[in-house]
């Protein structure tokens, strides 16, 4: 039988804690691992998003707000200790099960026995009464699988407008009153007093299937090879804000599954270098599909035919390759 692991981690530095989990998924091949964390206000960018398009970089340097890039997709949000972060490992599910209602089910399942009426809304979200309270994104690594979710419990929702670029095709009328008018916190729908605390430990047990579970101990080992991932990789500018092309074409579609923007150059009515940026909801990195178009002729047939080598879903979610073969071409709708 595997066992069941925890991690309650008490570090705030986002870097860290990123790292913490990416090492889990990469290294602990087996059992179900739960970690329940905080990051202390930091900017989380989307795998597969422009952060240079996506934050107020004034306001963030002036605010101290620290910025870094997860490797899961979906769009940019903010944490403060007014959030409540949760990540499960496990094996990947043998048949077709819709892994993120899985993995979100207990979730809900807990607020609702809080006294919050929760609901699973939409590609990946949580809604109480209307509001957005948690947003939640997957990848798989060989035959696990990460889901994390970001619970807004008590955050400091003004922070999040000010601190972001949005995008007049997410919303309808100005940013600061639209992000305000859709997303909400958790402690506001609980009809009694809950603390933070009580809300990580019903998880905790709700997630573990009441199985009973170890705390995960590291080595001395571990803990220096997730220091070196978070040197290497998570404090670095290349990985929290990557190195644009100089491109020729830009184009950008919304679909009902998410944003996807394409930067090209195409030499010679090939494709030279591209890069492809969105808030779809990915499981594996978009870069495989971009490094798969190289000498691609510019055409949205053989740019199709190349788009169907491909697992689509797991790599944009329910956009289809029809649909990211238009906004690479600019096919119009």
């Amino acid at each position: 039988m595997k066992n069941n692991y925890l991690v309650v981690n008490d570090c705030t530095n986002p870097y860290y804690n990123l790292a913490l989990e990416e090492y889990l998924l990469t290294h602990h091949m087996e059992g179900v691992i739960v970690m329940l964390w905080q990051n202390d206000n930091t900017i989380v960018v989307g795998r597969h998003q422009n952060t240079m398009e996506e934050i107020n970089q004034q306001y963030v340097k002036e605010h101290g707000i620290r910025v870094v890039r997860r490797t899961t997709g979906g769009g940019t949000v903010y944490h403060d200790l007014g959030n409540l972060n949760y990540s499960v490992i496990a094996d990947r599910g043998e048949d077709d099960r819709d892994e993120m209602r899985y993995f979100t089910e207990p979730v809900v399942e807990v607020l609702r026995e809080l006294g919050a009426v929760a609901r699973f809304s939409g590609r990946n979200d949580i809604m109480i009464e209307g509001k957005k309270v948690s947003g939640t994104a997957q990848r798989i690594f060989q035959n696990r699988i990460l889901h994390h979710g970001c619970l807004l419990f008590d955050s400091d929702l003004s922070v999040v407008s000010k601190s972001l670029h949005v995008r007049s095709e997410k919303f309808n009328s100005k940013a600061v009153k639209s992000v305000k008018s859709r997303v909400g916190n958790i402690r506001d729908y609980m009809p009694e007093e809950v603390t933070i605390e009580v809300l990580k430990e019903r998880l905790a047990c709700k997630m573990l299937d009441d199985a009973g579970y170890e705390m995960l101990a590291l080595t001395e080992d571990e803990l220096a090879g997730i220091e070196r991932l978070k040197r290497d990789k998570y404090e670095t500018w290349e990985w929290n804000y990557g190195q644009p092309i100089n491109c020729a074409i830009h184009n950008y579609k919304k679909y009902e599954g998410g944003t996807v923007e394409v930067y090209m150059n195409v030499r010679e009515g090939r494709i030279e270098e591209c890069l492809m940026y969105g808030d779809f909801m990915a499981l594996r990195p978009a870069s495989e599909v971009a490094d798969g178009l190289t000498g691609c002729r510019y055409r949205y047939e053989e740019v199709l035919e190349v788009l169907r080598d491909f697992r689509i879903r797991d790599y944009f979610g329910t956009i289809g390759a029809e649909e990211v073969a238009a906004c690479i071409c600019c096919v119009p709708e």
